[in-house]
């Protein structure tokens, strides 16, 4: 599965990368920039945003490893942003 990951703490753009692991509320993911213990970062997939903290980052081939604790899940994004557009107009 691929996911969009932004790392919350620096102004870089989304990268889209593999999912390597899910397990309960942490994810490893391959990134292709380092990321700091605590950073706070996002990731998006489907209709699914969730938050997030880096825990772990360690160098792997061309690219880097992380695991990121998921602290909050916020599910139906599109449709959520529909309404809120509704209710401005």
């Amino acid at each position: 599965m691929l996911v969009a990951y932004t790392n919350l703490s620096h102004t870089e753009a989304s990268q889209v990368c593999p999912v390597l692991e899910l397990d309960g509320r942490n994810v490893q993911l391959r990134v292709s920039t380092p990321n700091h213990i605590g950073n706070a970062v996002k990731i998006e997939v489907n209709d699914t945003m969730s938050l997030g903290e880096v825990c772990y980052c360690r160098p792997e081939g061309d690219g880097y490893v992380v695991w990121v604790e998921l602290v909050q899940a916020l599910h139906h994004v599109d449709e959520l942003s529909r309404l809120a557009r509704a209710l401005l107009t």
